[in-house]
């Protein structure tokens, strides 16, 4: 009997082990790499107050908070967050899109570099965000970590840009130059109870919040807590379809999910909730929401670990149309990202044949192919201890060859 229940064990213990997901390519772009632009970091040490000469000369190309496929076949661009980490630091980081072309090593060679070939630059000379900016009375009024956090970000089939924002947390409409074409689009609120025509999700950062706030001892009406916004953004294959993923649990849903919502690029209004994601621990994140086809998506949920104290960094598929009796969706792991073998030695930090990919945050994800997947992590720069104490964390950009493939739809991936 006691053998049998060890082979039960045994038996469980494997069908709950990830699959093991092979690196293929491996690039890095180091943490020092800056743009042109104003000098930068100013406020990073006293947030809220300048110091008498900024840090950075000009603008870091950092923070990599999503990724999307770029012009040319293997070039991508990624989305810079609002620069430091909170509104009160960033007032000097411009927000942009980069266009990247990494040249990853692979089994056949390669430098493992990726090269920066230029910027959009977010702006809105025409006026339409309704609340003060940084740069209020400025001609071109170049948007700033101090006006919005964002973390995710689509390209609609008109070619226009959409951005997912922490702060409000909003939908932003850029063109394809960075300019913003509407007002922010604020978050319905589609909890039980609520009237989305007049309730809304808001973070503390809320500027309606912010400018009107409350009476000392009385509760803050946020019902989401700081930094839990739209981490996670995609559409469907026709690109039609916008579905945005908040990062936190707002006030009244069930402890450790997350809301799924759908919005209509074309109509420019939201369609509802589609469900909600469960986290393997209330403590988690997510980092990323990546199309396969109409009905699969890739979620990337993490802890907020890093280094060799990282536990948890995980790419899990959802179906939109497997949920439970609660609505939430049932999850399939797709890849563990603190166990990928690299039987080459593609990665420098690779030990023993295993890569890890323990940086806190993890925010990127797009699927290339049936069988390979590229990921990249936000540096948070100039912060340390992805790779050691004293090592600014880089951008990493991973390959991942899958020991099962994906059913991707025509269009999504490296022809899209």
């Amino acid at each position: 009997m006691k053998k049998r229940v060890l082979s039960l064990v045994a038996l469980a213990f494997g069908l709950a082990q990830t699959p093991q997901v092979e690196l293929v390519g491996f690039a890095a772009l180091p943490a020092d790499t800056f743009a042109e632009g104003p000098a930068s970091g100013a406020y990073r040490e006293n947030p809220g107050f300048r110091a008498a000469r900024a840090p950075f000369a000009s603008q870091p190309v950092q923070g990599f908070s999503a990724i999307q496929f770029g012009p040319q076949p293997g070039s991508y661009w990624v989305l810079s967050d609002n620069g430091f980490g909170s509104k009160a630091n960033s007032p000097d980081y411009l927000l942009r899109l980069y266009l990247v072309t990494p040249q990853p090593r692979t089994a056949q060679g390669g430098p493992a570099t990726v090269q920066v070939n230029r910027f959009v630059q977010f702006r809105d000379p025409n006026r339409l965000v309704p609340f003060p900016i940084l740069n209020e009375n400025t001609p071109e009024r170049l948007l700033t970590g101090f006006d919005f956090d964002p973390e995710s970000f689509v390209i609609a089939a008109d070619g226009s840009i959409w951005v997912g924002d922490e702060f409000g947390p909003y939908l932003l409409h850029f063109d394809a130059n960075g300019v913003l074409l509407d007002p922010p689009f604020a978050t319905p609120d589609f909890g039980a109870g609520k009237d989305p025509s007049k309730d809304f999700v808001r973070a503390p950062q809320n500027p309606a919040l912010v400018m009107n706030p409350v009476a000392p001892g009385q509760p803050s009406p946020a019902n989401l807590p700081t930094s839990r916004g739209y981490e996670g953004m995609t559409t469907n294959p026709a690109r039609n379809r916008i579905y945005a993923m908040l990062e936190g649990t707002v006030s009244g849903d069930p402890a450790g999910t997350v809301r799924l919502m759908e919005f209509d690029p074309q109509a420019k209004r939201w369609v509802g909730l589609l469900g909600r994601y469960l986290f393997d621990d209330p403590s988690h994140a997510i980092g990323e929401l990546a199309v396969i086809n109409d009905n699969e998506y890739l979620v990337i949920e993490r802890d907020s670990r890093q280094g060799a104290e990282a536990r948890f960094k995980r790419i899990y598929k959802i179906d939109l149309t497997r949920r439970d009796a609660n609505g939430v969706f049932v999850k399939e792991l797709v890849a563990d990202l603190l166990n990928i073998a690299d039987p080459r030695g593609l990665a420098p930090s690779t030990q023993g044949g295993v890569f890890r990919f323990p940086y806190f945050t993890i925010e990127a994800v797009l699927v290339l192919d049936p069988n390979t997947l590229l990921v990249t992590n936000d540096n948070n720069y100039p912060a340390t201890g992805g790779r050691g104490a004293e090592i600014k964390d880089a951008n990493e950009f991973i390959w991942l060859r899958l020991p099962a493939p994906l059913r991707p739809a025509p269009g999504v991936g490296q022809s899209r």
